[in-house]
């Protein structure tokens, strides 16, 4: 029998050209002062108007850093970037157009509904 080391769940450093967490959050202070807190997006009728405060408790009561694009393959560029709050963040950017149509996640997670 051959002994195993158990499956690391985190990894020790990021991915080669991602930053790091320090890196990051500069990155979202950035964003947030430049956007003065409120929402870019404004994709959907419910858009939360006015200034969001940066951090919360839950999704529901803070701005959020959005990606445009897909990270992995776009970065962390400001040009990929830019803050929304949760209602233009999460049903206007991850259903399909904002219409309320639910599109599947990836990995089997929470469905967001309007």
């Amino acid at each position: 029998m051959i002994k195993r080391s158990p499956i690391r769940k985190v990894r020790s450093k990021p991915r080669r050209g991602q930053p790091t967490k320090a890196e990051k959050e500069v990155i979202r202070d950035q964003v947030y002062l430049e956007s003065e807190g409120k929402c870019e997006l404004r994709n959907n009728p419910k858009c939360i108007q006015g200034v969001l405060p940066k951090d919360g408790e839950t999704p529901w009561d803070h701005w959020h850093l959005v990606h445009l694009k897909s990270k992995r393959v776009h970065g962390w560029g400001r040009d990929n970037l830019c803050g929304g709050c949760w209602v233009c963040h999460l049903i206007g950017l991850h259903t399909q157009g904002g219409n309320g149509k639910i599109v599947p996640l990836k990995s089997g997670g929470a469905e967001y509904e309007d």
